[in-house]
């Protein structure tokens, strides 16, 4: 499928559930009273059949997000539907998003289900930052299941927010611990994705800070690895690691994104960072499978040419946070 600009759109990120066992400053207010009601979740037949239409339309990658992903009850039942249609050759490749904290009880079933990558946020490498970053997380937790799902075969990428006044003096440590680990890792810019207490402005670090702190250090080279997602990736001279730098306000990458986005409620958006949408579950359980291809078709058409993100505007995107649409 192309939009409007003439990009191929191939990968879609579902979130299962805005629930999430975290609670991130950045992502959502510690006391969130908006969370979904278990009604207005996508049923796992929902998700079945947004999936096989999706694939239908060609759609090679799934992320599966949240929210915590892991949490959702019926997770594993419908991992097992992806990786059947994944052995029939309908999609490429399974992928997660996670914040690690199922990763022990699940690294193995997961593993067994396909998914062969996934994602972890992690921002810190001291308990005490951590249980203040994710009020009341417990890093030992997350460590333990990102080294089982390594042992599971699983490959681990580290995804950081880069947050002033918290953890610019982690950066060079991370990097090590990564390289040491054999881990990739993202540097991410924070996205003024709903309204939170503090000033997104106050929590902003660029990209740009921590290029040149890697870069002092450790050298650093851009490679020639390109995957039409966000990241511009480069090299360290020092451990030979790959690093990935998103950097959605200071050079955003609309360019090359292949990606749409499902929330768990059913809401399609085209666009991360962009307020138009459309709901799909009025077109749902409809015998006329055509209705809702071309439901999503026209919203991929749609696709805005790029997001305008702007860090000095208090929320941009206010009702919306980043456990709906999923990271």
């Amino acid at each position: 499928m192309k939009d409007n600009f003439g990009r191929i759109v191939n990968y879609v990120r579902i979130s299962v559930t805005d629930r999430c066992d975290l609670r991130c400053k950045y992502c959502m207010p510690v006391k969130n009273d908006k969370f979904l009601k278990k009604d207005e979740f996508l049923s796992k037949n929902q998700l079945e059949e947004i999936s096989n239409v999706l694939f239908n339309l060609g759609i090679k990658k799934i992320r599966i997000t949240g929210g915590e992903p892991l949490i959702r009850k019926d997770i594993i039942e419908y991992l097992s539907f992806l990786y059947k249609e994944k052995t029939k050759g309908k999609i490429e490749e399974i992928l997660l998003s996670t914040n690690g904290t199922q990763l022990k009880k699940y690294a193995k079933i997961i593993s067994k289900l396909g998914i062969k990558r996934i994602n972890v946020s992690l921002d810190t490498l001291i308990p005490q930052k951590f249980n203040f970053i994710t009020n009341g997380g417990s890093l030992e937790k997350v460590i333990e299941g990102i080294f089982e799902a390594k042992k599971n075969n699983i490959e681990v990428k580290i995804n950081t927010v880069l947050l002033k006044n918290f953890n610019e003096d982690e950066i060079l440590n991370m990097v090590k611990w990564c390289a040491s680990n054999n881990f990739k890792q993202s540097f991410i810019e924070v996205m003024p994705i709903g309204e939170i207490q503090t000033n997104r402005k106050n929590q902003f670090l660029p990209i740009s800070f921590a290029k040149k702190l890697i870069k002092n250090k450790f050298g650093l080279v851009e490679t020639d690895l390109k995957t039409n997602g966000p990241s511009r990736y480069f090299q360290t001279n020092k451990f030979k690691n790959t690093l990935g730098f998103i950097s959605p306000i200071s050079d955003h990458f609309c360019a090359t994104c292949n990606r749409i986005r499902i929330t768990s409620n059913g809401v399609l958006y085209p666009c991360l960072g962009d307020n138009g949408s459309i709901d799909l579950k009025p077109f749902l359980s409809n015998k006329n499978e055509l209705v809702l291809k071309r439901v999503i078709m026209n919203s991929i058409f749609k696709k805005p040419e790029k997001h305008f993100f702007k860090i000095n505007e208090k929320g941009y995107i206010k009702e919306r946070f980043m456990n709906t649409t999923g990271g």
